[in-house]
């Protein structure tokens, strides 16, 4: 099962969000009561930061562990922030991430279902001066071999 999630923050550099923000993200929550959430988060947040190409969906895998493709908006994303979760323990630093995504393998996998995290924040499209925090979550099912089990 995979799960997507966006989160708003505000701008540190900036300090809190100043009336026009206000105004904006006021104006961009009444349009989406009218017009439907979807569209109002299509508003705030603009085209993916977080372009997950592998693991593609849930998955079952063996000793290989899972192999972890992640491409980041490079005009948007702040590659700095990006972390990868596995059940819950952070193993980003198994992996090799650079300004316009990540790729690596993850062996460190419990036997039976684990749990993938992936996330990354970055500028909303509008107004800029928020931030949105992208995450997707994977399930991926850890089976050994059968003679691996075996003492």
């Amino acid at each position: 099962m995979r799960t997507d999630r966006l989160r708003l923050f505000r701008r540190r550099s900036r300090g809190p969000i100043g009336t026009r923000g206000r105004l904006a993200l006021a104006a961009a929550v009444g349009f989406g009561r009218l017009a439907g959430s979807a569209l109002t988060v299509g508003l705030l947040h603009g085209p993916v930061l977080l372009d997950v190409r592998s693991p593609q969906g849930d998955e079952t895998v063996g000793l290989e562990g899972v192999e972890v493709w992640v491409l980041f908006n490079a005009d948007r994303a702040r590659s700095r922030t990006f972390r990868a979760l596995l059940n819950g323990a952070d193993v980003t630093r198994e992996l090799d991430v650079a300004k316009n995504g990540a790729i690596g393998s993850l062996h460190t996998l419990l036997e039976g279902e684990n749990e993938l995290r992936l996330e990354v924040r970055g500028e909303a499209l509008w107004p800029r001066d928020l931030l949105v925090q992208e995450t997707r979550t994977f399930r991926i099912l850890f089976r050994p071999p059968v003679h691996s089990r075996q003492g």
